[in-house]
């Protein structure tokens, strides 16, 4: 965390200075379906291990090019067979994200977005032995997160994004998140 508390001030700094020279000064709210992949920890069975699995879902996003919030929601779910020991082992994990994202244009068709917030997780996992299951549910847990993407524009209100989103996890380790995404833009709210 102390490596990413300067690259964070940097980004600030950087975002306020281009603040200037941005003729975009009205609020947006936007849309943006996302896929992707995660590499995530798995508690079950023992011992732990990081598993790569595809995650979906949607972020809203409201503000100006500048900086904007963002709420975002992500679901994600792994299933291990494991025939030696007559067991099936499925995780599911969702997510909400809540922070802010601030975009800087380099052209008028593509910008690099930065963003960060906190993210809470919750999930379950069913392992289900010889005909028996059974759930473990995992507590909510709020951590933080802090990711970087590209976005490139395709027309005045469509946009593909593509990022990555590290999420501090239990383990006081990173899990990873890759996404690409569509923004669409609706309208201008004043």
């Amino acid at each position: 965390m102390k490596t990413l508390k300067p690259f964070l001030v940097f980004v600030s700094l950087f975002s306020l200075g281009t603040a200037y020279g941005q003729s975009d000064s009205k609020s947006k709210f936007t849309i943006e379906p996302i896929y992707g992949i995660e590499t995530a920890l798995v508690q079950y069975p023992e011992p732990a291990r990081y598993k790569t699995r595809a995650t979906y879902g949607a972020r809203a996003l409201y503000g100006v090019t500048l900086l904007s919030g963002e709420l975002e929601y992500t679901t994600s779910t792994s299933r291990d067979d494991y025939p030696a020991l007559d067991q099936v082992v499925t995780d599911k994990v969702e997510r909400a994200n809540l922070g802010l994202r601030s975009t800087i244009s380099i052209g008028k068709y593509i910008g690099f977005y930065f963003r960060a917030g906190g993210s809470a997780s919750q999930g379950k996992t069913t392992i289900k032995t010889a005909g028996v299951e059974e759930t473990k549910d995992r507590a909510l847990t709020i951590n933080p997160y802090g990711g970087a993407g590209l976005q490139v524009a395709f027309a005045s209100n469509l946009a593909i994004n593509a990022g990555v989103t590290m999420i501090r996890n239990s383990e006081s380790e990173y899990d990873a998140q890759y996404t690409l995404g569509l923004s669409a833009r609706f309208g201008t709210v004043r």
